[in-house]
């Protein structure tokens, strides 16, 4: 070993014989050091899931919106079928507008049109000549939920009780199968359109219909459309009765579930994965939604259907458009 080599033998040996251990005081300014540091990190990582998930979530309706319009143009302008319909119903038959109400898990209220509106969505009645152009272009049925009394998925719950049938951990069922059928661990049931054709017997769909105003969905002003009166619903007037209602574009809402043939593999065009909105409660309704404009209200109290059913928008399960859900990825917005 040479000397240089010995030096720092012996050096290191000294240090080593130097050293004691910390002190109370020391040991209470390092722990102290790292609490600063962990708090200081739990700050910066609050709302850290949530805000991902809204990032998630605008991929998701921008892939939905893809999707749909991918499945149109390699299907020869026709739409996906079997949208959910938000609606469920105590019975399975052509009487259903009688016999419904709005989804009671869904993350967002809808409003039965008996005056003043206060809610997200309203629910009144799909008119012939809609699920004439909706049956045309390919959405030849919604889904509905039956929720009579008795009904029993998975040999265990009640469909008439769908936040019951949904928390009890016995069974299968959840919320974004609701609408498929008992044999698939939901309560739904399948209702076609009406056949301008007439090989399908006219059934009174009821729809669910957006009330959010139409700039929020296409970022167009309400004089966009010069030389019409297009003012768009202020949630007072659903039905456009009035001069002002004339020419407002009608929306129709539709749930993106997994009976949607949009999700059949075997399909040209066909999407392998359903997405999953996460923003509501365990026991609410989780896809995303559908925004159709089908036509404009006639200023009397009509729907005029349009030529064709066309896509507007994706919203998530909260109504929310692609705009707000970024606020909530980026934080300028609550995200739940």
């Amino acid at each position: 070993m040479n000397a240089f080599a010995k030096k720092m033998v012996q050096f290191l040996e000294n240090k080593k014989n130097d050293q004691k251990g910390f002190t109370l005081l020391e040991l209470l300014v390092v722990v102290a050091i790292l609490a600063a540091i962990a708090g200081t990190a739990t700050i910066a990582l609050k709302d850290t899931d949530a805000r991902a998930s809204a990032a998630a979530h605008v991929a998701m309706m921008d892939e939905l919106n893809k999707g749909i319009r991918t499945y149109r143009v390699l299907k020869k302008n026709e739409l996906p079928s079997r949208f959910d319909s938000l609606v469920q119903a105590t019975t399975a038959d052509s009487t259903i507008a009688a016999n419904v109400v709005g989804l009671d898990i869904a993350g967002f209220s809808i409003e039965v049109p008996s005056g003043t509106f206060g809610g997200d969505a309203a629910l009144i009645a799909i008119p012939e000549t809609v699920q004439d152009i909706m049956f045309a272009g390919g959405i030849e049925s919604l889904q509905y939920v039956n929720n009579v009394a008795g009904s029993n998925p998975d040999g265990n719950g009640d469909c008439s009780d769908l936040k019951g049938l949904i928390s009890d951990r016995g069974n299968a069922v959840v919320a974004g199968n609701i609408f498929m059928s008992p044999k698939a661990n939901g309560c739904g049931f399948t209702a076609k359109m009406h056949d301008p054709e007439g090989s399908t017997a006219a059934v009174a769909h009821m729809g669910v219909w957006w009330v959010g105003g139409g700039e929020r969905l296409t970022g167009r002003p309400d004089d966009f459309y010069s030389g019409t009166s297009l003012v768009e619903f202020d949630g007072t007037n659903l039905t456009g009765t009035s001069a002002d209602g004339a020419n407002s574009s009608a929306y129709l809402l539709t749930g993106i579930g997994p009976s949607s043939t949009l999700f059949d593999v075997n399909e040209l065009g066909g999407m392998t994965t359903v997405p999953v909105y996460r923003h509501v409660k365990a026991d609410e309704y989780n896809r995303f939604i559908a925004v159709w404009n089908v036509g404009h209200f006639d200023g009397a109290g009509a729907i005029v259907a349009g030529a064709q059913a066309e896509l507007v928008a994706i919203v998530d399960g909260a109504l929310d458009t692609k705009e707000e859900e970024l606020g909530e990825w980026d934080g300028t917005r609550n995200t739940i």
